[in-house]
């Protein structure tokens, strides 16, 4: 891991976005990120978004849409990336009625390997973000194998650690096991204790040197910061970030 590989998923902020996004931005950027994935963001223009972070010198490298955006207008989706010069779309979430069944995960997988052709139309790759719920039984197997099995490798994958986790997976094995696709990782530690907490990075109990280590060998291309429920948002990236600077190349 470069230090340039490192960003910063903006969701973590969104309590603060939605009260002042420029004041937030300004916030990322002096806290040392230089890139940043979008999600939780108030609604923005994209050349206003656009303009704000590259008054900051914020390079954005994803952003997290929804399916249903996608479905009701992916032309619409892919324009205002290309406006905001942001190469990739990722997908956060398989609705419960698309993993209700086998064919139903399939038939979602085959959905996102036809959004990702449209979005390669203009230049966007395409991914997909899991939580904890993939790693679930189903049918003699999980819902992540069955959607792994049936979904093209056009489509990305952005690993969650702290989810996968939470899942029952090691990180570590998991990212071996996904190692021609996965090309994004959500860095968010686990809390030590019996219910499941994120915690900056560095600061729980994943094994974050491993799973660097392992994402390396993989060809990981961005380390993303995230935090669902940060206790103190601007000090907890501040600590992730400078951790993740310790074992940076």
């Amino acid at each position: 891991m470069r230090h340039d590989q490192i960003a910063l998923q903006l969701y973590t902020l969104r309590v603060l976005a939605a009260e002042d996004l420029a004041g937030t931005l300004r916030s990322v950027s002096a806290a040392g990120y230089r890139a940043v994935e979008l999600a939780g963001l108030p609604e923005t223009a994209p050349a206003e978004l656009k303009r704000m972070l590259d008054d900051n010198g914020l390079q954005p490298i994803a952003s997290h849409e929804g399916i249903e955006r996608l479905r009701a207008d992916a032309g619409a989706v892919a324009g205002r990336l290309v406006e905001l010069g942001c190469p990739r779309v990722i997908v956060p979430w398989m609705p419960e009625a698309d993993r209700a069944t086998a064919a139903a995960v399939r038939a979602f997988a085959s959905e996102l390997a036809a959004y990702a052709r449209r979005m390669a139309e203009d230049g966007i790759k395409l991914g997909y973000h899991n939580h904890d719920f993939e790693f679930g039984a189903m049918e003699g197997s999980t819902i992540w194998e069955i959607f792994l099995g049936a979904l093209p490798s056009v489509v990305e994958l952005e690993l969650d650690v702290y989810w996968a986790s939470v899942g029952g997976r090691d990180p570590v094995a998991e990212i071996g096991a996904i190692a021609d696709r996965v090309r994004l990782l959500h860095m968010k530690d686990r809390a030590a204790g019996p219910t499941p907490r994120d915690a900056p990075v560095g600061e729980g109990t994943l094994a974050m040197p491993a799973i660097i280590e392992a994402a390396d060998a993989a060809g990981v291309e961005w380390f993303i910061v995230e935090q669902d429920e940060p206790a103190e948002p601007l000090a907890n990236i501040a600590t992730s970030l400078r951790y993740l600077e310790t074992l940076a190349d």
